[in-house]
């Protein structure tokens, strides 16, 4: 979709600016990611190693296991989905794409479906709760294998952007799977 390749274009550009400009504050979203975790009480988070200008998750990856939170990670497969590793300080190596992935053994009940909350890249997010991802799909699929329906026992999923990546109105697809809430570098969003 032309929209949505333009939107992508300019994200990357926007966060490519911040930085060469050095205007990527170090862990300006670990406090908010840290209370939306207690506020939800997650005791088991998947997260992402941020990259490329994304915000940085690595100081809330820290806070997350000093507090005893058990952390899982992606790693991107062969076949275009994610399995996903118990995070341990310091094991990763360049995966897919040259992300750095960990290096541990498969999560038991690895899926992101087992976690109390899911945090998730995404180049923006409207505030209906449609993610622009990168393109690639591997957490829309991600996604898609969530529980649906009553009764469904499904984590609370939470894009992690930069404020001015909040937008009013993205183009959305009949196989999107709308986020719960985005977490910036200024506040927690709450959607729907």
């Amino acid at each position: 979709m032309e929209e949505k390749r333009r939107l992508r274009e300019t994200v990357r550009a926007r966060r490519a600016e911040r930085v060469a400009a050095a205007e990527i504050p170090v862990n300006a979203v670990t406090a908010q990611l840290a209370t939306l975790t207690a506020q939800l009480h997650a005791r088991r988070v998947a997260c992402f190693v941020s990259v490329r200008g994304e915000p940085d998750t690595t100081g809330y990856l820290a806070w997350a296991v000093e507090h005893g939170i058990e952390v899982l990670l992606p790693r991107s497969l062969a076949d275009g989905t994610l399995d996903w590793a118990v995070h341990q300080t310091g094991a990763f190596a360049p995966g897919a794409f040259g992300i750095p992935e960990p290096t541990g053994a498969s999560a038991p009940g690895g899926a992101a479906g087992s976690a109390d909350l899911l945090l998730i890249p995404a180049a923006a997010v409207d505030r209906s709760g449609t993610r622009l991802g990168w393109g690639r799909g591997f957490f829309d699929r991600e996604l898609a294998l969530l529980p649906t329906g009553p009764g469904a026992l499904t984590p609370p999923v939470f894009a992690v952007v930069w404020e001015d990546e909040v937008l009013d109105r993205l183009p959305a697809e009949h196989h999107d799977v709308p986020v719960h809430g985005a977490v910036t570098e200024e506040t927690i969003h709450r959607f729907g």
